[in-house]
């Protein structure tokens, strides 16, 4: 597989809030939130961009306080921190006064346990107006609301969907190697099997150049693999829930009433 980001359809929302960020109305208002389930690769989304951009990413932590929060960003920026909270507030806001930078803050669920650690972040947009992305599940659009502060910092929210046919092409077509001519039948196939998940795609997209290299193919169908391409032990429990055995026990006592059998 190459090294490479697949721009697809969230994507391309994603660039366009930040683009948007340029018309805002007020000056504070420079945050977006990016939300979305596990597996629709909001995490590598935000890696990406912090790469070109050349923007600071942090995954948040479950033991962040402020002061844990400043020493991450500081150690991000170079920066030999100062022993008190305001020395090393100001030695990151003398840095970033420098030398404007986004940031990005992964996983932001956990800085909402104490809504401190995401002032800190605040002040910083507010004083310098920088981009501040947070990453988060879905919940985190609701849990957020809480925080008006914040929230109303909030410019652009982008809700990351399940990926399309189109964007399982572009991925197939952008990072499988070497090139495939990959019929609709097999793309089709993996965003079904897949339910739109970006690892489970990538799963399946790695089981496909395997094949195709060991088989010297050039071109892929559904055919050419009729078994599942994606495992996810999660998605066969959702379809395959486990009868209950009161419910088992009272179908075998209608069955045998039924056929006047005695138990």
């Amino acid at each position: 597989m190459k090294n490479q980001f697949a721009v697809t359809s969230n994507a391309e929302r994603f660039i366009g809030a930040i683009r948007a960020l340029e018309n805002r109305g007020a000056a504070e208002a420079t945050w977006v939130l990016l939300t979305g389930m596990p597996g629709l690769g909001k995490t590598e989304l935000a890696e990406w961009w912090a790469l070109t951009e050349d923007a600071v990413y942090l995954r948040a932590k479950a033991a962040w306080t402020p002061r844990a929060a400043q020493l991450e960003l500081a150690e991000r920026l170079g920066i030999a921190p100062g022993r008190g909270n305001a020395e090393l507030f100001g030695q990151i806001l003398s840095t970033l006064g420098r030398n404007p930078t986004a940031i990005v803050i992964d996983e932001v669920e956990h800085c909402l346990r104490d809504a401190k650690v995401l002032e800190v972040f605040r002040d910083l947009s507010d004083l310098l107006e920088i981009p501040i992305v947070i990453v988060g599940m879905d919940a985190v659009r609701t849990k957020i609301q809480k925080h008006e502060q914040i929230s109303s910092r909030i410019h652009q929210v982008v809700d990351f969907l399940p990926a399309t046919p189109a964007d399982v092409r572009i991925m197939a077509e952008t990072l499988v190697e070497p090139p495939l001519r990959w019929h609709d039948d097999l793309i089709e196939k993996i965003c079904a099997e897949s339910e739109g998940r970006y690892r489970l795609i990538m799963d399946a997209l790695a089981v496909v150049e395997r094949q195709a290299k060991r088989g010297g193919a050039t071109a892929v169908h559904a055919a050419d693999f009729p078994e599942r391409l994606t495992h996810d032990w999660r998605l066969r429990v959702s379809r395959h829930k486990a009868v209950r055995p009161d419910k088992t026990a009272k179908a075998d006592k209608t069955t045998l009433a039924s056929t006047g059998e005695q138990p």
